[in-house]
């Protein structure tokens, strides 16, 4: 048998490919939207893709099933809960499939969404036991998938769902039986996965809070309690992945524009989307741009910022980062981006276009200020799990996630200096503010980290205080 696990990084997604070269024949699970590595690895191993696999409806990428079936001639399989509208053939309880000694057996078992199955994987030509498991986003390593993406009218059934295909469905294997799921660490489908790319059922009983031996009063208080951030364009994706609009075909690659060309496509309501360092971008750039960088995590945070469905202008030091950044934004829908500016803003400034600023402050430089001016904000924008394991004393808290949603009730002309952990999402907090009016915005180099490893070395008191309600003041 031929096995073979792909990853993406950033969005922590897991696929699969299987398959048999004696027998010639290998199937796809829950591919990417960029195929061309199954069909490179199925080639070199004598191996043709006739089926292709999705554990469930994906709500934070885009498949590559119907991009992989119409390169390669495999059929797509889906349950029919998904109501895709692409030509495919319907999954059910007990199905089963022979990729030579590869054979594969249908499980439902729905909870992260009402659509979604486990494959059980057997390698005939050691046995005929189950030797492991695909379990989509029903299990992760070190966490499960999260019930809330169907809706909230859904919620209670999908959580009673849930449970039942975590104790029940999956009950029935025994510990030593290997876990793959569809995704990993970065994903926004879990929050508390392993960086580890597999498991066990065994260890995942004894090590997983979620899967140990938990009755369902506790499991149902934890389901319901908040779930971390869902970017507003997962519904965008849920909905294009029902469609062959996933596939590839026929977009065209943005093209190199000019400032006057960038200013005409702001002013018809396309995005500027910068996707250069902090300490870059910080330093000048164009008004109104956001700050999204080329972080593994960018396209998720891409997904809280700006609608799918809007334009996108990319701001880049070179081609090499906007043919990378182009890529991991597709991935996650965003297909209309027209265009971009190389050589980071200096084509922007030669045509005497104005720039903004947004100014880096050091941990010393921070420290003045607070020490100086007693009327400045400092807007911590982490998490409330980062928030309450230590923070400013004098720090205000709102993350990033509900800053970018609801706003700040703060007056424009306040100066306001944004902390995160490492100055990633300050710097896209503070883009965002600045496109929104607040003119005196600074963002914290290096975060928390910075701050708290500066008085780790220092005599210093740092001001660093854990669960501290400090109350907000404007």
């Amino acid at each position: 048998m031929f096995f073979r696990q792909f990853r993406v990084e950033g969005l922590g997604c897991y696929s699969y490919l299987i398959g048999c070269p004696g027998a010639g024949v290998a199937c796809v699970v829950d591919p990417e939207r960029f195929v061309d590595h199954y069909i490179d690895t199925a080639q070199s191993n004598e191996m043709r893709i006739t089926h292709i696999f999705d554990t469930h409806l994906h709500a934070d990428h885009l498949t590559g099933s119907v991009e992989l079936a119409e390169r390669t001639g495999g059929r797509i399989h889906v349950h029919p809960g998904v109501q895709a509208e692409y030509d495919h053939c319907p999954l059910a309880e007990g199905d089963r499939f022979r990729f030579g000694s590869a054979g594969i057996q249908v499980l439902e078992t729905p909870g992260h969404t009402p659509n979604s199955v486990t494959l059980c994987l057997t390698d005939h030509s050691r046995s005929d036991e189950v030797m492991l498991l695909l379990t989509g986003d029903l299990l992760f390593v070190g966490d499960i998938g999260r019930p809330d993406l169907a809706g909230e009218d859904m919620l209670e059934e999908q959580v009673r769902n849930l449970y039942h295909s975590l104790y029940e469905k999956l009950g029935q294997f025994p510990d030593w039986t290997e876990v793959y799921p569809a995704h990993g660490e970065g994903s926004l489908c879990g929050k508390g996965m392993s960086a580890k790319s597999m498991s066990t059922l065994g260890f995942e009983r004894r090590h997983n809070p979620l899967l140990n031996a938990m009755d369902f009063q506790r499991f149902r208080e934890i389901m319901l309690a908040d779930f971390q951030l869902r970017p507003p364009n997962f519904i965008a994706i849920v909905d294009k992945n029902r469609t062959p609009a996933t596939r590839l075909t026929g977009l065209t690659e943005p093209r190199k524009l000019a400032a006057p060309q960038v200013e005409e496509a702001r002013e018809h309501g396309a995005v500027l989307v910068d996707i250069r360092p902090a300490t870059a971008f910080g330093a000048a750039f164009i008004p109104g741009a956001l700050n999204i960088g080329l972080a593994p995590a960018s396209a998720n945070w891409l997904g809280t910022v700006v609608d799918a469905g809007r334009e996108l202008v990319l701001i880049a030091h070179d081609e090499v980062d906007v043919r990378h950044a182009v890529k991991q934004f597709r991935r996650v829908g965003y297909d209309r981006i027209i265009g971009y500016i190389d050589r980071g803003v200096s084509t922007w400034a030669a045509a005497g276009k104005p720039l903004e600023h947004l100014p880096q402050l050091s941990v010393q430089s921070l420290k003045h200020v607070l020490e100086k001016y007693p009327d400045h904000l400092l807007l911590d924008v982490r998490t409330e799990e980062e928030w309450r394991t230590g923070h400013v004393t004098r720090a205000r808290h709102k993350p990033v996630s509900r800053l970018l949603r609801e706003g700040i009730d703060i007056r424009p002309e306040r100066h306001i200096t944004l902390v995160c952990s490492s100055g990633y999402r300050s710097n896209i907090a503070g883009s965002y503010l600045k496109a929104h009016g607040y003119r005196h915005v600074f963002s914290l180099i290096g975060g928390m980290t910075a701050w708290e490893n500066f008085h780790r070395y220092t005599t210093e008191p740092s001001g660093v205080k854990g669960m501290d309600p400090t109350p907000p003041n404007k």
